[in-house]
């Protein structure tokens, strides 16, 4: 099945991510304590910066990049470079706001501290301390999971499949975390499994805790004491902003703005959208252990459990450090040899960001674009990490090494049966009807346009059914990854119609399979 863009990022965590991976090409590891860069080598690095940046989006046709710098307690800059929409050439400036993905990810676990902090709930706390509203299919995992567990990615909900694949059919967030219930789990707190949904759930109960929702805590305990006014938690009001990037995928035609996302039902895991000025505000708190201006917005300490390793993503390996993640950052050690927060934000219907911080060289970068995962952002980051930490002597050609790293981002194709002769299918009267189960719910199946159509999720989406072979077919459940089709395969038991259905691009937890009714 295709791998969507509520799937993209739980890759990029898994496989591709930047947490000081190494691949051919990079840098050594640097001896000796690492140190802050220079004044001379931070001004000097603006320029290059741009020539950076610039050098990225020709090479790639990228259409817009925004980026920030932080020093110490300074944003020493902001820029934005190319177009918000290939369709207007209205150009990106530091004011326009991005969908930033699952950078929505640390932003999100800020907002937890600051509500921890209020005496709410503790990091450690079960949620279920604080509401009986939600349930895994583990009772035991029910009452213990905690706030910290969600937000590491150590809940044994499955990382890609779980809510993800009935987000993408427009099932409403409310509905989603009931029927998280119905999810087999995987070991408890032994493995790293990135979960959109699970943050979704610590998310939601935090706000329960806090007698709030999650758009108004964000709200509340982040965004406006920091003054990050033109951040939110809620798509119509990024729909709103009339300075705003639209998302873009590549066509052969180059960079258009064809399919719209709106990943507010998993806000607190992919639904910010922002601009680097404020994010740099952000990143400001970061490296001043939760303040800014000297006025406390985050308690240090709560803040600061959110960058302590939590889960072991990668074991050390030669001379590979570990690979860990904390609570909604990447913890580790990067390709120059410094600690490292980051964390990468991807929409396969066009949306690309990074952030990058050093806490022992004091600084940071903050890397938005409107287009398609393909390793800009993150390239953009570590050449300029690069050239800066190193003086200007690291010569690693970082985007063609991000474009391999990115290039199995969608992991494999799905194999479509396609026989030299394939067997003709049934009437179609034999597969039209409706077939249920209690995850998914009900879909359809009729007739249109002479041919079959698949109606999915509360509003029917539609998706158009292409024969493959006898009682197998294919539809594309994620029409910006063309090349990532899915199956609908038909199951009959003597009688003249279909008893069930398979759909693939909802089977990635084993509750794909939909009985007639």
């Amino acid at each position: 099945m295709a791998i969507s863009a509520f799937a993209v990022c739980a890759l990029l965590a898994a496989g591709c991510s930047p947490e000081g991976d190494e691949a051919d090409g990079a840098p050594d590891q640097p001896t000796g304590d690492p140190t802050a860069p220079s004044a001379e080598a931070l001004l000097l690095s603006i320029p290059r910066l741009d020539r950076i940046v610039e050098t990225a989006m020709a090479e790639t046709g990228v259409p817009g990049v925004a980026v920030a710098i932080v020093a110490g307690d300074e944003v020493i800059h902001t820029r934005g470079y190319g177009v918000r929409s290939t369709e207007t050439d209205e150009p990106v400036e530091p004011e326009t706001v991005f969908q930033i993905a699952s950078m929505s990810k640390p932003i999100s676990s800020t907002v937890m501290s600051a509500m921890a902090a209020d005496g709410h709930f503790d990091w450690d706390d079960p949620i279920s301390e604080h509401t009986d509203e939600f349930a895994l299919s583990d009772p035991w995992v029910t009452e213990n999971v905690t706030f910290a567990d969600l937000f590491a990615h150590r809940s044994g909900l499955p990382g890609i499949p779980a809510g993800n694949d009935i987000e993408a059919v427009g099932v409403p967030r409310e509905e989603i975390l009931e029927r998280l219930e119905l999810v087999p789990l995987d070991p408890f707190r032994q493995d790293f499994s990135y979960s959109n949904w699970a943050m979704t759930l610590g998310g939601e109960a935090a706000a329960i805790a806090a007698g709030t929702t999650w758009e108004d805590a964000a709200e509340d305990y982040l965004f406006t004491p920091a003054g990050m006014d033109s951040t939110s938690m809620r798509h119509e009001d990024f729909l709103g902003r009339q300075n705003r990037a639209e998302l873009h995928v590549e066509t052969d035609g180059g960079w258009v703005p064809e399919f719209p996302r709106d990943p507010e039902p998993q806000a607190p895991a992919g639904g910010v959208s922002s601009n680097v000025v404020d994010l740099a505000e952000w990143v400001r708190l970061q490296l001043a252990d939760g303040s800014l201006g000297g006025e406390e917005i985050v308690d240090a300490e709560f803040l600061d459990a959110t960058h302590t390793p939590h889960v072991t993503k990668r074991p050390a390996m030669g001379a590979q450090p570990a690979s860990s993640y904390g609570l909604g950052w990447n913890v580790g050690t990067n390709d120059f040899g410094y600690l490292e927060w980051n964390h990468s934000g991807a929409f396969s219907s066009g949306a690309a960001t990074a952030v990058k911080i050093l806490p022992d060289a004091d600084v940071g970068i903050v890397v938005l674009t409107n287009a398609a995962p393909i390793g800009v952002a993150e390239a953009i980051g570590d050449e300029w990490l690069g050239w800066v930490l190193t003086d200007g002597e690291d010569d690693t050609e970082w985007l063609p090494m991000w474009r391999e790293r990115m290039a199995g981002l969608y992991g494999e194709q799905l194999e479509v049966p396609d026989p030299a002769d394939p067997t003709d299918p049934r009437d179609p009267a034999a597969y039209v009807g409706t077939y249920a189960n209690e995850y998914v719910g009900e879909i359809r199946v009729v007739e249109a346009d002479g041919g079959l159509v698949l109606l999915l999720g509360p509003e029917e989406m539609v998706f158009p059914l292409e024969h493959a072979d006898a009682d197998t077919f294919v539809y594309l459940d994620a029409p910006e990854l063309p090349d990532y089709p899915a199956l609908a395969e038909f199951t009959f038991a003597g009688d003249p119609s279909a008893v069930a259905v398979n759909l693939s691009s909802l089977d990635g937890a084993g509750l794909g399979t939909l009985e007639r009714t």
